[in-house]
């Protein structure tokens, strides 16, 4: 009995051993999520790395400077000294394009549900438009299209930063637009795909780095049938990954799997007319942050030679994260300078 009562004493002790130094060793710091979108160098001996940062929710860190970040190479600190940085500002080097699409058939037009719906979309426009002065402002950009039971998708207001401009067009939106009771929802989507795809090649051509969302709203669901929802699927799932995809769907007539798999970003739903301008909001604040969270880091590197290990690490108060990637420093000299 004695021997049993030992043991199981030491049993107890190991075990509070365990467990003391498996918390001794936790690391309790919060995360942020640091994802290398894009990395490439330029002679003299230039880094660049394009990438974005996210707090531990998935919302966008805003406003990074360039002492919020530590550069390592091959595992050591590289200090200011050894390499000038700098953070690029937003409207230089990315485009954010927001596609708002709205379901304008009989049902909303002749409808009481006109007037809220023009007020939610314009305060969508004020949470994702940055003022002037404001991080990514300039980058950001909007364009508003409307669908009903047409075969094509129509513009209301072509893609412009001017947020007095997107709020007239929306304001313009009137019952004499359509007389279609129908709703081609899959069409929609098909197209919103093909016209975001578009969007990215262009920032392409300007040398920019591209990102886009595709904002929906309904009330409805699809009543033309000239596509199936297995195209409409298909060509969300088919799309680049630069491209994210919010829905927002009003009412009990909507078709919640259908919109949730369309918007496989976000998807948000209103019971009534009276619940849209939050979820409208909750959306715009989603793409605000997103938008937000992308950061272009430029640093002269003092390798000279070889694949390297590159490492960037932000640090914000008591947030950390990082991320790794691969540079090729081959003829690299010292002649380097940020601009």
């Amino acid at each position: 009995m004695t021997q049993v009562r030992i043991t199981a004493s030491l049993m107890a002790a190991f075990l509070f051993m365990i467990i003391q130094s498996c918390g001794g060793n936790s690391d309790t710091t919060p995360q942020l999520q640091v994802t290398i979108e894009n990395q490439f160098t330029n002679l003299p001996s230039n880094v660049s790395v394009f990438f974005k940062v996210q707090d531990g929710a998935g919302k966008g860190k805003a406003g990074l400077k360039e002492a919020d970040f530590n550069i390592y190479e091959n595992g050591s600190l590289i200090s200011e000294f050894e390499a000038v940085r700098k953070i690029q500002p937003n409207e230089q080097v990315l485009d954010y394009n927001i596609m708002l699409l709205l379901d304008l058939s009989g049902s909303i037009l002749s409808s009481q549900n006109l007037a809220p719906l023009k007020s939610a979309a314009k305060s969508f426009i004020d949470e994702v438009v940055p003022s002037e002065g404001e991080a990514s402002s300039g980058a950001v950009k909007v364009e508003i299209w409307w669908f009903d039971g047409s075969q094509n998708i129509k513009q209301l207001q072509p893609i412009t930063s001017n947020t007095t401009t997107l709020k007239n067009a929306i304001d313009n939106i009137n019952a004499s637009m359509s007389s279609d009771n129908s709703t081609n929802l899959y069409g929609a989507v098909i197209q919103s795909v093909g016209i975001a795809t578009q969007r990215l090649s262009q920032s392409q051509e300007l040398d920019k780095f591209g990102s886009n969302s595709v904002v929906i709203f309904t009330d409805g669901t699809d009543q033309a049938n000239r596509y199936t929802k297995g195209q409409a699927l298909e060509a969300v799932r088919k799309a680049d990954p630069s491209i994210s995809f919010y829905t927002i769907g009003l009412g009990g007539e909507i078709d919640e799997p259908v919109l949730k798999e369309i918007g496989k970003t976000s998807f948000v739903s209103a019971v009534n007319i009276g619940e849209l301008l939050d979820k409208f909001k909750e959306i715009g604040d989603l793409i605000n942050s997103k938008a937000n969270s992308y950061y272009l880091l430029e640093y002269c590197s003092p390798k000279r030679s070889g694949s390297n290990q590159l490492t960037i690490e932000v640090v914000q108060g008591n947030l950390k994260g990082s991320a790794k990637t691969i540079f090729d420093a081959s003829d690299f000299n010292g002649s380097c300078n940020i601009q």
